[in-house]
């Protein structure tokens, strides 16, 4: 884990789970730090379907003082280009954890096209270089701004943002049209991935936490039934624990559901999850709708 420098208090730190590095079935690792934690696990038993590398998905947070970058990446056809995707997009956390003057839509829009379109171009230079050219990734990317009362999010292909408050859990990563576009395929251009990808922004009113997962909670056949009242489970666990304990219980609480799942299904597939916890605000319950420009 990257910690900020002495020199510049307010670089982000930055933890990154890597599924190269993370390949026993069962297993789960968990790295927290402050209002964030991720985790990730290779799964709850074998894989039943054609796949490169053991465990293809990874996870990122960056902490800074404005907020919290959550990232998770579902790999396809090996490991490289979800992990190049978290690499990338963690090169720029300092930028995006930095909101310029304009509206937040107009930010958020511009911000999350340019931030998906330079990854996009990155892992296809890679497999021009002969990089294990075939390995194409989903992600998924939420920030998450309390002084600007700002959840922002992004995702391309299937896997899960998930907003936690009181009474219920809403997923604002799903795509209607299903998945349709990869980061690392050379034959999807920018408008491909604008058109496929879900892009938008919340008011954080209400807001308990924000969990990003990869489709291992969720894979028909594998995962859990209903992810959303899994993933309310998961959250209402945690209230036991003291609050700087909560993202790490959470983030665990996350994968041992979906490992639970898969070992329910005997068939597996890998799990990555981000989450940042958010204490009570005392006018939540009053607030509603977008955040302000």
């Amino acid at each position: 884990m990257a910690r900020a420098s002495a020199e510049d208090p307010e670089a982000a730190t930055i933890a990154i789970l890597r599924g190269s590095e993370s390949q026993i079935i069962g297993g789960v690792a968990v790295v927290s730090e402050g209002s964030a934690a991720i985790s990730l696990s290779q799964g709850g038993f074998k894989k039943r379907y054609s796949h490169t590398d053991p465990n293809e998905d990874a996870a990122a947070f960056a902490l800074g003082e404005a907020g919290v970058l959550l990232a998770v990446a579902d790999g396809h056809n090996g490991c490289d280009a979800a992990e190049s995707a978290i690499d990338e997009l963690m090169c720029r956390a300092g930028a995006l954890l930095t909101r310029d003057g304009s509206t937040a839509d107009a930010w958020w829009k511009k911000t999350a096209l340019e931030t998906i379109g330079s990854i996009q171009t990155a892992l296809v230079s890679r497999a021009a270089q002969g990089v294990r050219g075939h390995s194409r990734t989903t992600l998924a990317l939420a920030l998450v701004l309390p002084g600007d009362d700002l959840l922002a999010f992004a995702s391309v292909g299937d896997s899960h943002i998930f907003r936690v408050c009181p009474n219920e859990v809403v997923d604002l990563g799903s795509h209607s049209e299903g998945l349709r576009c990869f980061l690392g395929n050379p034959a999807n251009d920018l408008g491909d991935l604008a058109k496929n990808s879900v892009v938008g922004i919340e008011s954080l009113a209400n807001t308990r936490a924000v969990i990003l997962a990869t489709d291992g909670i969720s894979e028909p056949g594998i995962g859990v039934d209903v992810p959303e009242f899994a993933v309310s489970e998961c959250a209402a666990g945690v209230d036991r624990f003291a609050p700087e304990l909560r993202p790490l219980e959470l983030a665990r609480n996350v994968s041992e559901a979906a490992l639970a799942a898969h070992q329910r299904h005997r068939a597996g597939d890998n799990i990555a999850a981000a989450v940042t916890c958010l204490p009570p605000r005392q006018d939540s319950a009053s607030e509603t709708g977008k955040p302000a420009s």
